[in-house]
């Protein structure tokens, strides 16, 4: 019950904000679940052995999430400059010097996980017109969410395959392709009923490229978590694990779907 209640408050909160968040606004939700994510990630990487000071990755989050939005530097420069910082925030560590290299990787990894990953959220939403937008973004939602749904009730029905037996014991080959087929199934439908301004066709290859990319950033979390010997990235979310735990497959997801729009309406 706690999971269902709290995983309909994150789809009505979700909606919400991509529906009627200014620019602006949005872009601050983002940095916030951006943050969330890289707190996430930092006690994972603590468990693993790693001695992180994350107030650096913190800090170059925000900087490259709002320099890459209003060009406030050249994204080069930028760049230079944050590296520039990590490396500076690591020599006078008190620490082994192997140690520093080690979190200074981590650290710089996190922060590129995230912006990376997450920055398209803000590019697919206002990229390529407000209403073109704002029906990809919600497509997007819509197809991890059935995706993610049916991939665990087919597993658990009827799943014998593994899928990746190292990274997550638990997934199989039949959930894959039951969250594949379903996630293209309901983007159909959605597009019959609620977006029928977006093309059929592409409609279909976005959802089939969703799909596939939306599991293997799942995949791409469990082996952050099987590294650092955990189940679920917090226990924020009641039912759901944590922030990154229900992020991990936009992440992957988003940049997909910004590549393949800038092809289309280049």
């Amino acid at each position: 019950m706690a999971r269902i209640i709290s995983g309909s408050v994150l789809i009505a909160l979700a909606i919400l904000g991509v529906v009627y968040a200014t620019p602006l606004y949005y872009l601050i939700g983002i940095g916030l679940i951006g943050t969330a994510c890289l707190h996430e990630y930092f006690s994972l990487t603590r468990a693993m052995g790693f001695h992180i000071q994350p107030w650096f990755a913190y800090l170059a989050f925000w900087i490259l999430l709002f320099d890459f939005r209003y060009r406030l530097l050249p994204i080069p420069a930028v760049l230079g400059l944050v590296l520039i910082i990590a490396f500076l925030s690591a020599l006078w560590r008190r620490m082994h010097i192997r140690e520093r290299a080690f979190a200074l990787m981590a650290e710089v990894f996190g922060t590129a996980y995230c912006i990376a990953f997450l920055y398209p959220a803000i590019a697919v939403r206002f990229d390529f017109g407000d209403r073109t937008g704002l029906h990809w973004t919600l497509l997007l939602l819509i197809v991890i969410w059935a995706g993610d749904t049916a991939a665990l009730a087919v597993g658990k029905t009827i799943g014998k395959t593994p899928f990746a037996p190292v990274l997550s014991p638990k997934k199989t080959w039949e959930g894959a392709f039951g969250g594949l087929l379903a996630g293209i199934a309901t983007a159909v439908a959605a597009q019959q009923i609620v977006f029928p301004d977006l093309p059929l066709q592409h409609v279909i290859a976005v959802s089939a490229v969703l799909g596939v990319f939306g599991q293997l950033g799942d995949l791409a979390e469990s082996m952050i978590k099987r590294a650092a010997e955990t189940k679920d990235s917090s226990r924020l979310i009641p039912g759901h694990g944590g922030v990154l735990d229900r992020m991990d497959s936009l992440l992957f997801a988003f940049p997909a779907l910004y590549v393949y729009l800038s092809l289309l309406y280049r």
